[in-house]
């Protein structure tokens, strides 16, 4: 998926591409954990037990990473849920795929195209976890879900950001 500015720093760009990566893990995080990779919370729980570290619960050394992990799986929402909701289940579905799908292959090693990502949208929505999609869109459908569920999106962040900064602040953000 093309998300412009999303390398540049400092910009709404970069900080919209993280939040929705970091959305991204966390909906997939669970789903990661069923193979104990070590990618979700009780994958790296399980690891540092295998490794020998246990945690005292005191909260320092390397035992404070293991704390996070085990705190975090209490957790019902890492926090970004909210900035999705001016989307579209659709939308939402759409864009969180797009995304997801960022970096994967073919078999023959071409990135998935809008198409592909569309015929495929149950099979992202299971990995999702955010239930079956309605209907699986056309390949213009899909990519015109995506651009608004970006730029809604961007407008809710850019919202966000305006009230929770100083007036000067904003000037150099922007």
């Amino acid at each position: 998926m093309r998300w412009k500015d999303r390398e540049k720093p400092n910009t709404l760009s970069a900080l919209g591409w993280r939040i929705v990566n970091d959305h991204v893990t966390y909906l997939i995080a669970g789903t990661a954990d069923a193979g104990w990779a070590g990618v979700g919370n009780t994958g790296r729980i399980c690891e540092s037990l295998e490794q020998g570290v246990t945690p005292s619960f005191s909260g320092g050394g390397s035992n404070s990473a293991m704390i996070k992990h085990i705190r975090a799986l209490s957790v019902k929402d890492k926090g970004f849920a909210w900035l999705f909701c001016d989307l579209s289940r659709m939308q939402l579905l759409c864009l969180l795929a797009a995304v997801l799908a960022e970096g994967r292959r073919t078999t023959k090693g071409a990135s998935l195209t809008n198409m592909r990502i569309a015929a495929t949208l149950p099979v992202f929505a299971a990995e999702l976890r955010l239930g079956p999609a309605h209907a699986t869109p056309s390949e213009k459908s899909f990519s015109n879900h995506v651009a608004e569920g970006r730029k809604r999106f961007l407008v809710r962040l850019q919202n966000e950001v305006k009230a929770r900064l100083p007036e000067e602040a904003c000037k150099v953000v922007a």
